[in-house]
């Protein structure tokens, strides 16, 4: 299983916003000034960005910082992060999966 903890959750999230605005991990980077790599680790939770980093990510995305941690609690638990990761990966699916994945769940439960 993936390393669960909020550094992932959030990159997962900057993905979502970077992928949900139509850029390539290219594209993004030129706008924000850092390269491939440093995106790659962000985005899987494996580094953290600098605070230039974050306000090009604020400005590029157009969200309010908040929009980025507001899924960060006094005690969040493991189960609580995997929950927020699923719906995170959710939110990356077209439409007619996410669908499908609905009826697939429903017979689950």
């Amino acid at each position: 299983m993936a390393n669960i903890n909020e550094k992932s959750l959030f990159g997962l999230r900057i993905k979502n916003y970077r992928l949900s605005n139509g850029y390539t991990q290219d594209e993004f980077c030129s706008k924000i000034g850092i390269d491939v790599t440093t995106l790659s680790k962000i985005e899987t939770g494996k580094n953290f960005p600098s605070f230039e980093t974050l306000s090009s990510l604020i400005r590029i995305l157009k969200v309010e910082p908040n929009e980025f941690l507001d899924f960060v609690r006094h005690e969040n638990t493991e189960e609580e992060l995997l929950n927020l990761m699923i719906l995170e990966q959710i939110r990356l699916l077209p439409k007619e999966t996410k669908q499908k994945f609905y009826e697939f769940i429903k017979i689950l439960t």
